[in-house]
């Protein structure tokens, strides 16, 4: 197994979602990793024992616990706060997502931590950052996607903003992005020798990963309702479709050739002009929901195996999982040729 991070000690202090996932990220590629529970029990959340997704996080199936070790401490205890320092002497990493001056009120701040070690490096994922009129604002996902401008091109039938799970913001401009912060940080030590403190901005974070979204608009002087008309689901090939057993068909064709592919199976040749106008984008949006409908998705994904037309099955968390759910050294891919 790949294990470049393999003598790597991380500490986690985080609880929800994006630490947790930094550090199993973290985990997946060899790092050792001790996450500090809360003596007290986990956090609760309104309805979270209906909830599967919340109620898992304090359960035998918290996916964000996997390959690591636990250790209850209370950190508004002197004695347990002694015991952490103990441990931070022997780590590389801290990763925590308190509010910004949280870890200074408890005495765990970075003049505390480097002074322990330092080659440490402390990673503090935030909602708005250390810094400005948000940044000891409370929020979760929805609130950094929307503050971001992100949740603006995310909409429904209707209109309405629609929160896209909570994978924009605890997970993709969060975690994933502090995993890099810290990787850059522990080469950046390989060189130095000294530790380093970073602050990850969800929002920020959210905001980067909308950088050519945003060109367009920003710089570009699009407006952003364009945005949600192609890759928004607007575009009638880029979209997805019911099919006669309430399942469903997602399109992702852009180009002429993938639409030609996609109207070449639907027997449908006048599906490329209907596209090619926005004007007609009606048309070929109710031709292609009345064509996907009349089968059910067994027969369209017979139809389109082999064909390069970007078309899928929108496929359940239980179907895709059918596969095996990857660890990040899988999602990373093959390695030398000796470990083949």
């Amino acid at each position: 197994m790949w294990q470049p991070l393999s003598g790597i000690r991380v500490i986690d202090l985080s609880a929800n979602a994006p630490g947790p996932f930094t550090s199993t990220m973290l985990a997946d590629l060899g790092a050792h990793v001790t996450r500090i529970t809360n003596p007290g029990g986990p956090p609760s959340y309104a309805g979270g024992e209906a909830d599967p997704l919340l109620s898992a996080r304090s359960g035998p199936h918290n996916a964000l616990a996997r390959g690591k070790e636990a250790c209850a401490l209370d950190l508004k205890s002197e004695a347990d706060r002694a015991t952490l320092l103990e441990m931070v002497a022997g780590a590389d990493v801290v990763i925590s997502e308190m509010r910004p001056g949280k870890l200074e009120a408890l005495g765990l701040g970075w003049e505390a931590l480097s002074a322990t070690n330092p080659r440490l490096v402390l990673c503090e994922i935030t909602g708005y950052g250390r810094e400005g009129p948000q940044a000891g604002w409370a929020g979760h996902d929805i609130n950094y996607v929307a503050m971001a401008g992100v949740l603006s091109l995310c909409r429904d039938a209707d209109g309405r903003p629609r929160a896209p799970q909570n994978i924009l913001g605890d997970y993709a401009g969060g975690a994933s992005l502090a995993a890099n912060g810290i990787l850059a940080a522990l080469l950046e030590r390989s060189t130095t020798g000294t530790g380093r403190h970073m602050t990850v901005s969800m929002t920020d974070g959210v905001k980067y990963l909308a950088t050519d979204i945003a060109a367009a608009t920003l710089l570009a002087g699009h407006e952003e309702e364009s945005w949600r008309g192609t890759l928004g689901g607007e575009m009638p090939t880029y979209g997805c479709y019911e099919t006669a057993d309430g399942q469903w068909i997602a399109l992702g064709a852009l180009e002429p050739k993938f639409i030609a592919a996609l109207a070449g199976v639907l027997g449908w040749p006048e599906l490329g002009p209907l596209v090619a106008s926005r004007a007609t984008w009606p048309e070929a949006r109710a031709g292609l929901a009345a064509r996907f409908t009349a089968r059910d998705r067994a027969h369209w994904e017979a139809a389109f195996e082999g064909v390069d037309a970007c078309a899928t099955p929108v496929r359940s968390l239980a179907e895709a999982g059918a596969e095996g759910w990857p660890s990040l050294a899988q999602v990373l891919g093959p390695r030398a040729a000796t470990e083949a």
